[in-house]
């Protein structure tokens, strides 16, 4: 295969920072580059650090459109689209940007329209970050210059109008001199095409970016004449793949201080490309276009590397990793980098002279782990045959059943059942612990069995010991990489624990693993409904209903984000989202049939995210899926004027559970509503007793001020009306 020149391409990398791996010691063959041209500015080398910074919270907005609504096939790109997801996952890594996952606004493919640009770009961008944080803009894509100004394309661009339907470039300049931030990044890597727009050239997509404001790091793909290339061995385009790698800890030169600087970054990135494209006969300078940045900008974390004595960086070889089956999961010092089939071999350009450890691991058989020597300048294959079923000791796997058997449960990754028991006290702490015991007994058996780490795991869930049920959950993924089922009980756990930030990492790793997994993506929907990230509930929830619509759980997690949303817009969108949300709540009811008690006492076991964990109103916790169905409903139908039917949905929650104190604020507020559409004192008066009995169940919800002060504003009311 060779490299492909992306010659019809003007927009390519625009926004944030991403992986940089370094690529060198490819064989040289004749290969086919595939443009995509942009350019950057460097800072003057800061002084060596003794120790990691702390690191500012970062936003950032991460665009990538390889398929165009508009445009001919031919005139399509093949990796900007997977160039932006593997920048937003190693921003978000905490061996990468360290970005927290609902901080990243990722617009791919479809989702990257001209008005979702606008929006991420020009509202939500300026409108989360502060002064202290870093702001990262990141585009892979087609550009075009027309009557001489600059243009990058979104999904729905028209070519012969790219003036209404573009993002202008000097624009993403605004927007970034606009954000508050104190360390500023651009990213571009565009692909011009003369055929669709004749004015754009490489040379002139290249001067436009390179006019954008001073004041941040903006760095693109290529220098002035340049094209950008990328590469299908790679799977990424060349500028891309380097952002990466670098990102991921490569680009942290001597002394190694544990961060990736902007000039670290802007150097490894210059040079790794250049040589890397040079074995191909092309050329391809990324280039930092504005000087005037910080160069104490922090734009990644390298945890592994905290040296200040380090000798002179080695220079870099190249690794071609293949298997003898397909589906082997491989790790390469411990970092993981996808699976290999036996006909596409996966190539790691970059790597430091030295030993490194590649691994193996493949569901089901024992795992093969190969040491080996990167040389310099060469490239080397390593070949993992993967030959020996896993099995575990017999005495290992009868303490295994025995336990399962004491506890009476299925093994599953959010085990509803044995929540169920021991949440409602049917489940004795005493089976618990000898279950517990049994799975500890079995593990000193035999240490490799990742079934026994599993169900210990879940049994130290189960009694609330949290400490000891993500440190087993995390024994058993180094058991067993590819164990889904483990990664998926090990994001509940997080999320249980109050971490739903750092239970999106699982969930996205076994989404990558199996695409299919539709409850990975219930339980992403419901992880961003607790961070909240609204957006990401709501495409997470689609995607899991698309793959599986008998689940109800994502109904409900899109119509509470629905309904979250819709508080915030105006006139006939908010109307018409809240409609939405109810939508989905009903969805939610018809499909627990109405008054099924198991899926109604199931719950919201993880809590109702009203509130951080932290707050008294986490006692809701155990409040069923339907009665929050019905509390939503009882919301939206009051919020649509709709207030009988919002009387009867909040008449049902109280009824279900008159203890959960929740649906008495829904009630006063529905009952508040009412009295400003008609002025009834009798509304007044229900108004305040259902606040009242609210603050009377839990004072300490954190609801509850509120409540006291409409108790006051009621009784001032009341007064006057006498």
């Amino acid at each position: 295969m060779s490299l492909r020149l992306r010659t019809d391409n003007p927009l390519a990398w625009l926004l944030s920072i991403t992986f940089a791996t370094a690529l060198s010691g490819v064989a040289q063959e004749p290969g086919n580059l595939d443009k995509r041209d942009l350019q950057i500015q460097k800072m003057p080398v800061a002084p060596p650090l003794n120790h990691v910074p702390s690191i500012p919270r970062g936003y950032a907005v991460v665009i990538g459109v390889a398929k165009y609504e508009k445009l001919a096939p031919e005139e399509d790109l093949s990796f900007p689209e997977t160039d932006a997801d593997a920048i937003r996952q190693v921003l978000i890594s905490k061996q990468g940007g360290a970005f927290p996952d609902a901080n990243v606004r990722l617009l791919v493919g479809r989702d990257a329209t001209l008005h979702n640009m606008r929006e991420a770009l020009e509202e939500w961008l300026p409108s989360h970050v502060q002064e202290q944080d870093r702001a990262l803009v990141y585009f892979a894509g087609h550009g075009f210059v027309k009557e001489g100004r600059g243009y990058l394309a979104p999904w729905d661009v028209d070519p012969a109008s790219p003036e209404t339907t573009a993002y202008p470039m000097d624009l993403v300049g605004k927007d970034l001199e606009s954000v508050k931030a104190k360390w500023k990044v651009l990213l571009v890597d565009a692909c011009h095409s003369g055929k669709i727009v004749g004015e754009s050239t490489d040379e002139a997509v290249n001067a436009q970016l390179a006019q954008l404001p001073s004041g941040f790091l903006n760095l693109t793909a290529t220098g002035a004449r340049e094209s950008s290339y990328e590469d299908p061995r790679l799977g990424f385009g060349v500028f891309s793949y380097f952002v990466k790698k670098g990102l991921e800890g490569n680009a942290d030169t001597p002394p190694c201080d544990g961060v990736i600087t902007a000039e670290e970054l802007v150097d490894y990135v210059r040079r790794e490309v250049s040589s890397y494209v040079r074995r191909y006969g092309k050329s391809q300078t990324p280039t930092d276009h504005d000087r005037d940045y910080d160069n104490n900008m922090i734009l990644g974390v390298n945890p592994a590397c905290v040296d200040t004595a380090q000798p002179p960086p080695a220079p870099l070889g190249s690794l071609i990793i293949e298997a003898n089956m397909d589906g082997v999961e491989v790790f390469l010092d411990d970092a993981d980098l996808g699976s290999v089939t036996k006909d596409k071999p996966l190539r790691e350009p970059g790597l430091a002279t030295g030993i490194h450890n590649v691994k193996g691991v493949k569901a089901g058989y024992e795992p093969v782990t190969k040491e080996v020597m990167v040389i310099p300048g060469q490239e080397q294959t390593v070949t993992l045959r993967i030959q020996y079923r896993r099995e575990a000791k017999p005495a290992a796997m009868r303490l295994v059943d025995h336990g399962e058997d004491l506890l009476s449960r299925k093994n599953s990754p959010f085990n509803p059942v044995a929540i169920y028991l021991h949440s409602s006290g049917q489940q004795k702490v005493s089976d618990l612990k000898r279950a517990r015991d049994l799975f500890r007994e079995a593990l000193r058996e035999d240490p490799r069995y990742s079934k026994a780490a599993f169900d210990l795991a879940q049994t130290c869930q189960q009694l609330s010991d949290y400490d000891c049920a993500l440190k087993e959950f995390q024994e058993t993924l180094l058991i067993d990489p590819t164990y889904v089922e483990a990664r998926l009980a090990y994001a509940g756990a997080l999320i249980e624990k109050g971490d739903p930030d750092e239970a999106i990492r699982p969930l996205r790793e076994v989404i990558r693993m199996d695409p299919s997994n539709a409850w990975a993506y219930s339980q992403l929907s419901f992880a961003c409904l607790n961070v909240p990230d609204w957006p990401c509930v709501i495409q997470a929830a689609d995607k899991s209903i698309a793959l599986d619509s008998s689940s109800y759980e994502p109904y409900l997690w899109k119509a509470d984000a629905l309904r979250r949303v819709a508080a915030s817009e105006k006139d006939a969108l908010q109307k018409e989202t809240y409609r939405n949300a109810a939508d989905n709540y009903r969805t939610v009811l018809w499909m627990t049939n109405d008054e099924t008690p198991v899926p109604a006492k199931l719950a919201f076991y993880l809590g109702l995210p009203m509130g951080h964990r932290s707050h008294a109103d986490r006692q809701a916790s155990q409040a069923s899926l339907r009665q929050f169905a019905l509390m939503g409903l009882c919301d939206t139908e009051d919020k649509l004027d709709n207030y009988l039917r919002a009387l009867n949905y909040c008449s049902r929650a109280v009824k279900y559970d008159p203890k959960e104190p929740l649906s008495y604020w829904f009630l006063g507020n529905l009952y508040r509503d009412m009295f400003n559409s008609s002025p009834r004192r009798d509304y007044l008066l229900l108004a305040r007793a259902n606040y009242r009995k609210m603050i009377e169940i839990n004072p300490d919800l954190e609801l509850s001020p509120h409540a006291e002060t409409y108790v006051h504003q009621i009784d001032q009311l009341l007064l006057g009306m006498k």
